[in-house]
C-alpha cells in the first residue's frame, strides 16, 4: 500500500525540462552555444536528448529558483523553453523507442570475472 506522504510528495517534487536550439554557425555562436550547456551542466543539469537536459528539484520553489537562473544566463540568440512538471507526470511519459536498427539488448544480471593472479 502507498503511504500518503510519498503519494503526495510526488506531486510535490518537480522536473525542469529546459529545451533549446540555437545558432552554431559562427566561433561565436558555439561560444554561446558551449558557454550555455555549460552553465546547464553546473547548475546539475543532465542531457535527456540532445538540447533537451532535465533537472530533479525537491519542490516547486526549488524549480522556480532554476528556471530563474536559466532565463538570466539565457543567450539573446536561440529559442530557450522551460519546461516544469511533477514528478507523477514525470513517471506517466511512454516512452517509444523505433529504431531502424534493433537496439541494444538490456542487461537484466550483472556478472562479475575476478582474476587472480
Amino acid at each position: 500500500m502507498t503511504n500518503i506522504k510519498d503519494a503526495i510528495s510526488g506531486y510535490r517534487k518537480m522536473i525542469l525540462f529546459v529545451m533549446f536550439d540555437m545558432p552554431t554557425q559562427t566561433k561565436a555562436d558555439l561560444k554561446k552555444y558551449r558557454d550555455f550547456r555549460g552553465k546547464l551542466l553546473d547548475l546539475g543539469f543532465i542531457m535527456f536528448q540532445y538540447s533537451v537536459y532535465i533537472r530533479f528539484c525537491r519542490s516547486l520553489s526549488i524549480a522556480e529558483k532554476y528556471m530563474r537562473k536559466v532565463e538570466q544566463f539565457a543567450p539573446v540568440n536561440g529559442s530557450i523553453r522551460v519546461l516544469r512538471i511533477t514528478e507523477e507526470q514525470y513517471k506517466q511519459m511512454k516512452i517509444i523507442e523505433n529504431y531502424r536498427e534493433k537496439p541494444e539488448k538490456k542487461v537484466h544480471e550483472q556478472t562479475q570475472t575476478v582474476m587472480v593472479f
